[in-house]
């Protein structure tokens, strides 16, 4: 919230210093930059206000590439962040590197590209992620870039691209971006009320998602019980746990005498670090799980804990868990989960990957698991379902939200909820997750013994 003020602060000292009539009405700051230039109010603007200089000779050269070096000092500029104090022994951009990476403009960088040129494509992602925007968005409106995050600015009103004569729309994603160009976008920037109609969460504007039904619980409809687990009042519901071989021997027996109607198992999961092999492993108790739970009578599901950053990724884990179910497969009552979790901070393999490419693994995983005849299901907690997922690309299938609290707080409707991992269950020698589901699977036996009420449809159920 810090860096917008700040970008508010700087729009109201232009506003009143900048307007276009009285800009038309001085002299030009450059020789080279006439008045009626389109980008005169942009490039004089950003001169007044200390953003933007010319060369020596007091000419502007609005046509010349910029380098990554001038983009991130301007960009950085146009959000309220300081101008650092300059090395004379390193490179003049030298000092922006880090503030770039800090703000999440790149996710690395090295030195000696800074005289280089970054392609329009770069630049719109620099800047996006610069305003705190993501890349879920809406259909894109170029014939020749779909990117998220350049259609997140296009809707913003920060860059528009090229209409040619032909009536199509193109952004020219590997074309440099000209001295004039950048001057318009980042006075846009410091100027469009671009987070009108948005909502804030952990440092990023987000746009209400279409065609994702909003949350139908209400907090009231959640009590907690006298073992100390949550009840839910305003419908149909079962209880469950989900599981790993971290819990090591499990008493199924007890379990299912412990008022639990089902449990979820790992069947595998994916190394996530960044400097890990990304390799895939089989939970060696998922067997003994497995048929622990089901000759105890619980209903059954499954997940593989994924961190799948190609569509190849995902298809490898959905194959090897579909694999592990086939012995099972009359068993299987509940959803078949891609569990795909952003863990490490800048250490995961999956930094820096943009929602669209994590949010078309999940949906390959899914598929995957369609074909193999189980109900497909995708887990994920608040930060991934905001940021990291684009939610409206899988509404298909049914969600599993996972937050630790006394009642839900998310903007949608979800099937089933993870809301603690602190959970007591007998049979089971340390803490386990406790769910709630909502809907009742076909072939499910397990019940609550509350009559089913009319609950939302199930996405994709």
């Amino acid at each position: 919230m810090k860096k917008r003020i700040a970008v508010l602060f700087l729009a109201l000292v232009l506003a009143a210093s900048s307007s276009t009539t009285a800009l038309a009405a001085e002299a030009s700051p450059f020789t080279d930059l006439h008045p009626e230039h389109w980008a005169y109010p942009y490039v004089s603007a950003l001169h007044q206000s200390g953003v933007v200089g010319g060369y020596p000779d007091g000419t502007f050269q609005g046509e010349n590439d910029v380098t990554w070096g001038e983009v991130f000092k301007l960009l950085l500029l146009a959000v309220g962040v300081e101008e650092p104090e300059r090395d004379p022994e390193k490179h003049w951009a030298y000092p922006y590197i880090q503030l770039a990476l800090d703000n999440r403009l790149v996710y690395a960088f090295l030195e000696e590209y800074l005289d280089a040129a970054p392609a329009r494509l770069d630049v719109a992602r620099m800047a996006a992620r610069a305003l705190d925007l993501t890349d879920i968005s809406g259909e894109s409106p170029y014939t020749d870039c779909a990117d998220g995050y350049v259609v997140e600015l296009f809707e913003k009103g920060i860059m528009n691209g090229t209409e040619e004569a032909d009536g199509l729309r193109y952004f020219y994603p590997d074309r440099p971006i000209s001295r004039q160009e950048l001057s318009a976008v980042v006075w846009r920037m410091m100027n469009v009320d671009y987070h009108e109609g948005m909502f804030y969460f952990r440092n990023y504007w987000l746009d209400g998602l279409e065609g994702v039904p909003p949350i139908a619980y209400a907090p009231e409809q959640f009590v907690k019980n006298e073992l100390g687990r949550l009840d839910y009042t305003g419908g149909y519901y079962t209880r469950g746990i989900d599981v790993s071989g971290h819990k090591g021997e499990i008493d199924w027996n007890a379990v299912a005498a412990d008022n639990i109607d089902f449990a979820i198992i790992r069947a595998g999961n994916r190394l996530y670090g960044k400097d890990g092999s990304g390799a895939v492993l089989e939970d060696s108790w998922f067997d003994k799980n497995m048929q622990g739970a089901i000759a105890a009578g619980l209903d059954v599901g499954a997940y593989f804990f994924s961190n799948a950053i190609t569509l190849e990724e995902a298809v490898e884990e959905a194959d090897l868990l579909i694999s592990k179910l086939e012995p099972y497969r009359q068993y299987i009552t509940y959803p078949v989960v891609c569990d795909w979790e952003y863990l490490g901070g800048n250490k995961s393999r999956a930094y820096g990957v943009d929602a669209k490419i994590i949010t078309d693994c999940i949906d390959a995983f899914c598929q995957r698991v369609a074909a193999a005849g189980y109900q497909p299901m995708f887990y994920f907690n608040d930060y991934c379902g905001y940021v990291k997922f684009d939610l409206s690309k899988l509404a298909q299938y049914p969600f599993w939200y996972a937050e630790y609290a006394d009642a839900p707080d998310f903007r949608y409707h979800f099937q089933m909820w993870q809301y603690s991992s602190k959970g007591k269950v007998a049979g089971i020698g340390s803490d386990v997750d406790m769910n709630l589901c909502f809907v009742p699977w076909p072939g499910a036996t397990r019940v609550p013994g509350i009559a089913p009420a009319p609950v939302p449809t199930p996405l994709g159920g």
